[in-house]
């Protein structure tokens, strides 16, 4: 039971330590390549959608929407 306990807390000091950090922007080119990138993953999930290939559309899709939130997150200044 003592080591349930220790390990509650050494879990919460830990997730209490990260969630306070503050997370710098990427640089412009790094944001720009992810912009990129979630161009690139939209216009292969569409080709393979008009393919009937619907496994790698949704594959292609959800990498662009995974990649929209990263750029979401810490490229929109305008989020601030």
């Amino acid at each position: 039971m003592k080591l349930k306990i220790s390990l509650l807390t050494l879990f919460l000091l830990v997730n209490n330590t990260y969630a306070s950090q503050k997370f710098e922007p990427y640089s412009d080119k790094d944001c720009y390549e992810i912009h990129k990138a979630i161009g690139t993953f939209l216009f292969l999930a569409d080709r393979e959608w008009k393919s009937k290939n619907a496994d790698k559309g949704l594959l292609y899709s959800t990498a662009a929407a995974n990649y929209s939130t990263i750029f979401n997150t810490v490229c929109d200044s305008e989020n601030d």
